[in-house]
Order: C-alpha cells, then sequence, then structure tokens
C-alpha cells in the first residue's frame, strides 16, 4: 500500500514537473545536452540564453489577469492590446507615490471613452514572476476613468515573444 502511494505521489510530482517546465525540457533535449555547472567560464555565457517562459490563463470572463510586482508594489492588471501603453488607475499611481496635480496631466491622449489627458510617469521595474522590465513607459489615468491598471503593448512588444494559444496567454523573455 505504501508503495502505490510512493507511486502516486511521484507520478503527481512528475506531471507538475513536466507542466512548469515541459517547454524548457524540451528546448534542452532538442539543444542535445545539457549546460554544464562545472565550467564557470561558460556558466556566464549560458544564463544569457536562459529564456523565461510563463503561460497565463485566460480567465471566466475572457480576459487575462495579471499580478505584477510595479517597483515592489504589487499591483493588478488587464493585459489590453488595445492600449498603446502601460496606464496606470489614479489608485495605483497613488500606491506607487506618484503624488500628482492637475498640471501634471497634460499628454492628449485619444481613449475608447474620447479624447482625454494623462499624467506620463515612468515605472522602474515592473515584475511578474520571472519576467522582469526596467524603466517602462506608462501613462496615468484621471481619478475615476480607470478602475484596474491596463498592461499595453508598449510592455508586450518589450518581450522576446508573446502569444495567446489555447486560452492561455504565453509570455517569452
Amino acid at each position: 500500500m505504501a508503495f502505490l502511494f510512493k507511486t502516486l505521489f511521484f507520478c503527481g510530482l512528475v506531471t507538475l514537473s513536466v507542466s512548469f517546465y515541459g517547454d524548457d525540457l524540451i528546448r534542452i533535449i532538442n539543444q542535445g545536452s545539457l549546460p554544464s555547472k562545472s565550467n564557470n567560464s561558460n556558466s556566464s555565457s549560458s544564463n544569457a540564453n536562459i529564456v523565461h517562459t510563463l503561460k497565463i490563463p485566460r480567465q471566466n470572463d475572457g480576459h487575462y489577469w495579471l499580478d505584477m510586482n510595479a517597483s515592489g508594489n504589487n499591483i493588478r492588471f488587464i493585459v489590453d492590446t488595445g492600449a498603446s501603453y502601460v496606464t496606470l488607475s489614479h489608485r495605483d499611481a497613488e500606491q506607487l507615490n506618484l503624488h500628482l496635480s492637475e498640471n501634471d496631466y497634460d499628454v492628449p491622449m485619444n481613449t475608447a471613452g474620447g479624447l482625454t489627458t494623462m499624467a506620463a510617469a515612468n515605472i522602474d521595474v515592473l515584475t511578474f514572476g520571472s519576467i522582469e522590465l526596467y524603466d517602462v513607459k506608462a501613462f496615468v489615468a484621471r481619478e475615476g476613468m480607470l478602475n484596474v491598471s491596463l498592461l499595453g503593448m508598449n510592455y508586450l512588444n518589450r518581450l522576446d515573444r508573446f502569444e495567446f494559444r489555447d486560452r492561455q496567454l504565453i509570455f517569452e523573455q
């Protein structure tokens, strides 16, 4: 009986490992060898070739939601391929200590709701899992304009690859 439980536990671990690291394992197998850990001269060059792949499932509402770390603060984003730029809600901008005055809202923007003005901002580091992007240009929406921050195309285009497949959004860096 104990053997059966150990076998089931092992199979479960293998299944989880393959589901999380399957793409990386296939990539390593296709390259023909594992990177050597004993050779220090190769370790820095092999680290440059590490690909981080993240899969985000589509939610029941049909959207892709990401809880990201923006300069040390947790911000919830919705992926919006119709948004040219990362756009922070007023509330999230305050959480990032971007205290803006009326004069800061001087960038004209054409949105789905019509023409408005937003404030330009920069996010020092925007992290999702193992993917980090630095110095991300963003805009801040006026108070009451957005309930959630938008992850726009300027973020997506800085990834090595992104695609929508099998009800998932796949990021690679």
